[in-house]
């Protein structure tokens, strides 16, 4: 039959990582939504959560950007994006350090380093900014954020006073730690750590366990990474007085660089809830009749603090139903947030060459939007000579 209240649609997914952005399937799914149901009301809030496309969710929430040169994981320059808002700033570390299309070896996996970061941070303090939010997701680097200390101005040195070489596995040779230097800017502004897991940096699900292989590492140098930040730790934390950090739920963000800003007074938070602060997802939810979300991938992982599972809490606080599309579901059928989802599509198991092709993930998911709307909203199809209900 034909609906005739007006409905509202939240478009509300993350980026399908190395696919497509969060705002090209915000577009996709508005695009299908009009074809389908003309007369709907469609709220458009492509998300992150602290990975890929922060920065271009805030340009969405309004914020400028502006480019600040640094260098990637292994000292090459770069010009990376930063968001800007008066006296705020937000650092993608994903656009700084991060892997992109790389795939490094076991040695570079351990040289690898976040002092491209700290180049942008220390460049933000130079002019005046008094609020910085790194976004932690995608960072190439296991390297507990200490070259990020470095270019902020801590000095890291071995037991012959010989500074340390970038990476995670030269920390195994860490002795002394010089703080006289380091940027004044920092006692006055504040530090936003905004990450995508709740892992520690150490343990056995510290960052090297958990992460490093998709940087690059093997085996073998899981293991020196592992014993480089735990012998790190505790001297790091007793040059800075901040006892226990590193086993702190999400102090192993981007490969421990959430670590370190907690070193530097950082205050750590969830990505998801960073960004739908700024972009005013709770307003936008309250009271819509169905929320569509999405990532590439929906697994264990995203449980940890990734935008789709956050997007559906919140509007489950509101009573508003949510559905995902994803790239792939490996989330368990036991797994206790699986309810948050009325129902869940997922693309690899209509055409699984989706992966690998945009055009393709974006002509599915306009197809999936469509039967979703159709199913949850009992929304009519339209067409080009006329419509049936």
């Amino acid at each position: 039959m034909q609906v005739d209240a007006v409905r509202r649609v939240v478009l509300a997914p993350d980026k399908f990582k190395g696919t497509v952005s969060a705002q090209r399937l915000v577009d996709v799914m508005a695009a299908a939504i009009a074809e389908q149901t003309p007369a709907a009301a469609v709220s458009r809030l492509p998300v992150a959560d602290g990975g890929d496309g922060s920065v271009a969710a805030a340009v969405s929430a309004g914020w400028s950007t502006v480019t600040v040169p640094a260098s990637d994981a292994w000292g090459a320059p770069v010009e990376a994006p930063v968001a800007r808002l008066g006296g705020r700033a937000i650092v993608e570390v994903a656009s700084v350090c991060g892997l992109g299309a790389r795939r490094p070896s076991p040695s570079e996996a351990a040289t690898a380093t976040t002092y491209g970061v700290g180049r942008i941070v220390a460049a933000l303090l130079d002019d005046g900014v008094e609020e910085i939010t790194l976004a932690l997701g995608g960072s190439a680097a296991t390297d507990g954020g200490t070259g990020l200390l470095c270019a902020l101005g801590a000095e890291l040195c071995d037991a012959q006073d010989n500074r340390l070489a970038p990476g995670g596995a030269a920390l195994i040779e860490l002795a002394t730690v010089r703080t006289a230097g380091l940027h004044p800017g920092l006692r006055n502004a504040r530090l936003v750590l905004a990450c995508d897991v709740d892992t520690p940096m150490v343990g056995s699900d510290g960052s090297a366990e958990m992460f490093a292989r998709q940087k690059g590492a093997d085996d073998d140098m899981i293991r020196r990474l592992s014993a480089g930040l735990a012998h790190a730790a505790g001297i790091l934390e007793n040059a800075f007085t901040s006892r226990g950090a590193a086993r702190r739920p999400g102090s192993g963000a981007a490969g421990g660089l959430a670590w370190a800003g907690l070193l530097l007074g950082g205050q750590l938070r969830s990505g998801s809830d960073v960004f739908l602060d700024l972009l005013g997802a709770a307003e936008e939810i309250r009271g819509a009749d169905l929320v569509i979300t999405g990532e590439g991938r929906l697994d264990v992982q995203s449980l940890r603090g990734k935008a789709p599972v956050s997007i559906a809490r919140l509007a489950r606080t509101f009573g508003v139903k949510t559905v995902a599309i994803v790239g792939s579901d490996r989330l368990p059928a036991t797994a206790e947030d699986r309810a948050l989802f009325v129902d869940t599509v997922a693309l690899d198991r209509i055409d699984p060459a989706c992966a690998n092709d945009p055009e393709l993930t974006c002509r599915l998911v306009g197809q999936a939007t469509r039967a979703l709307v159709q199913t949850h909203l009992g929304a009519r199809t339209a067409h080009r000579n006329g419509a049936r209900t």
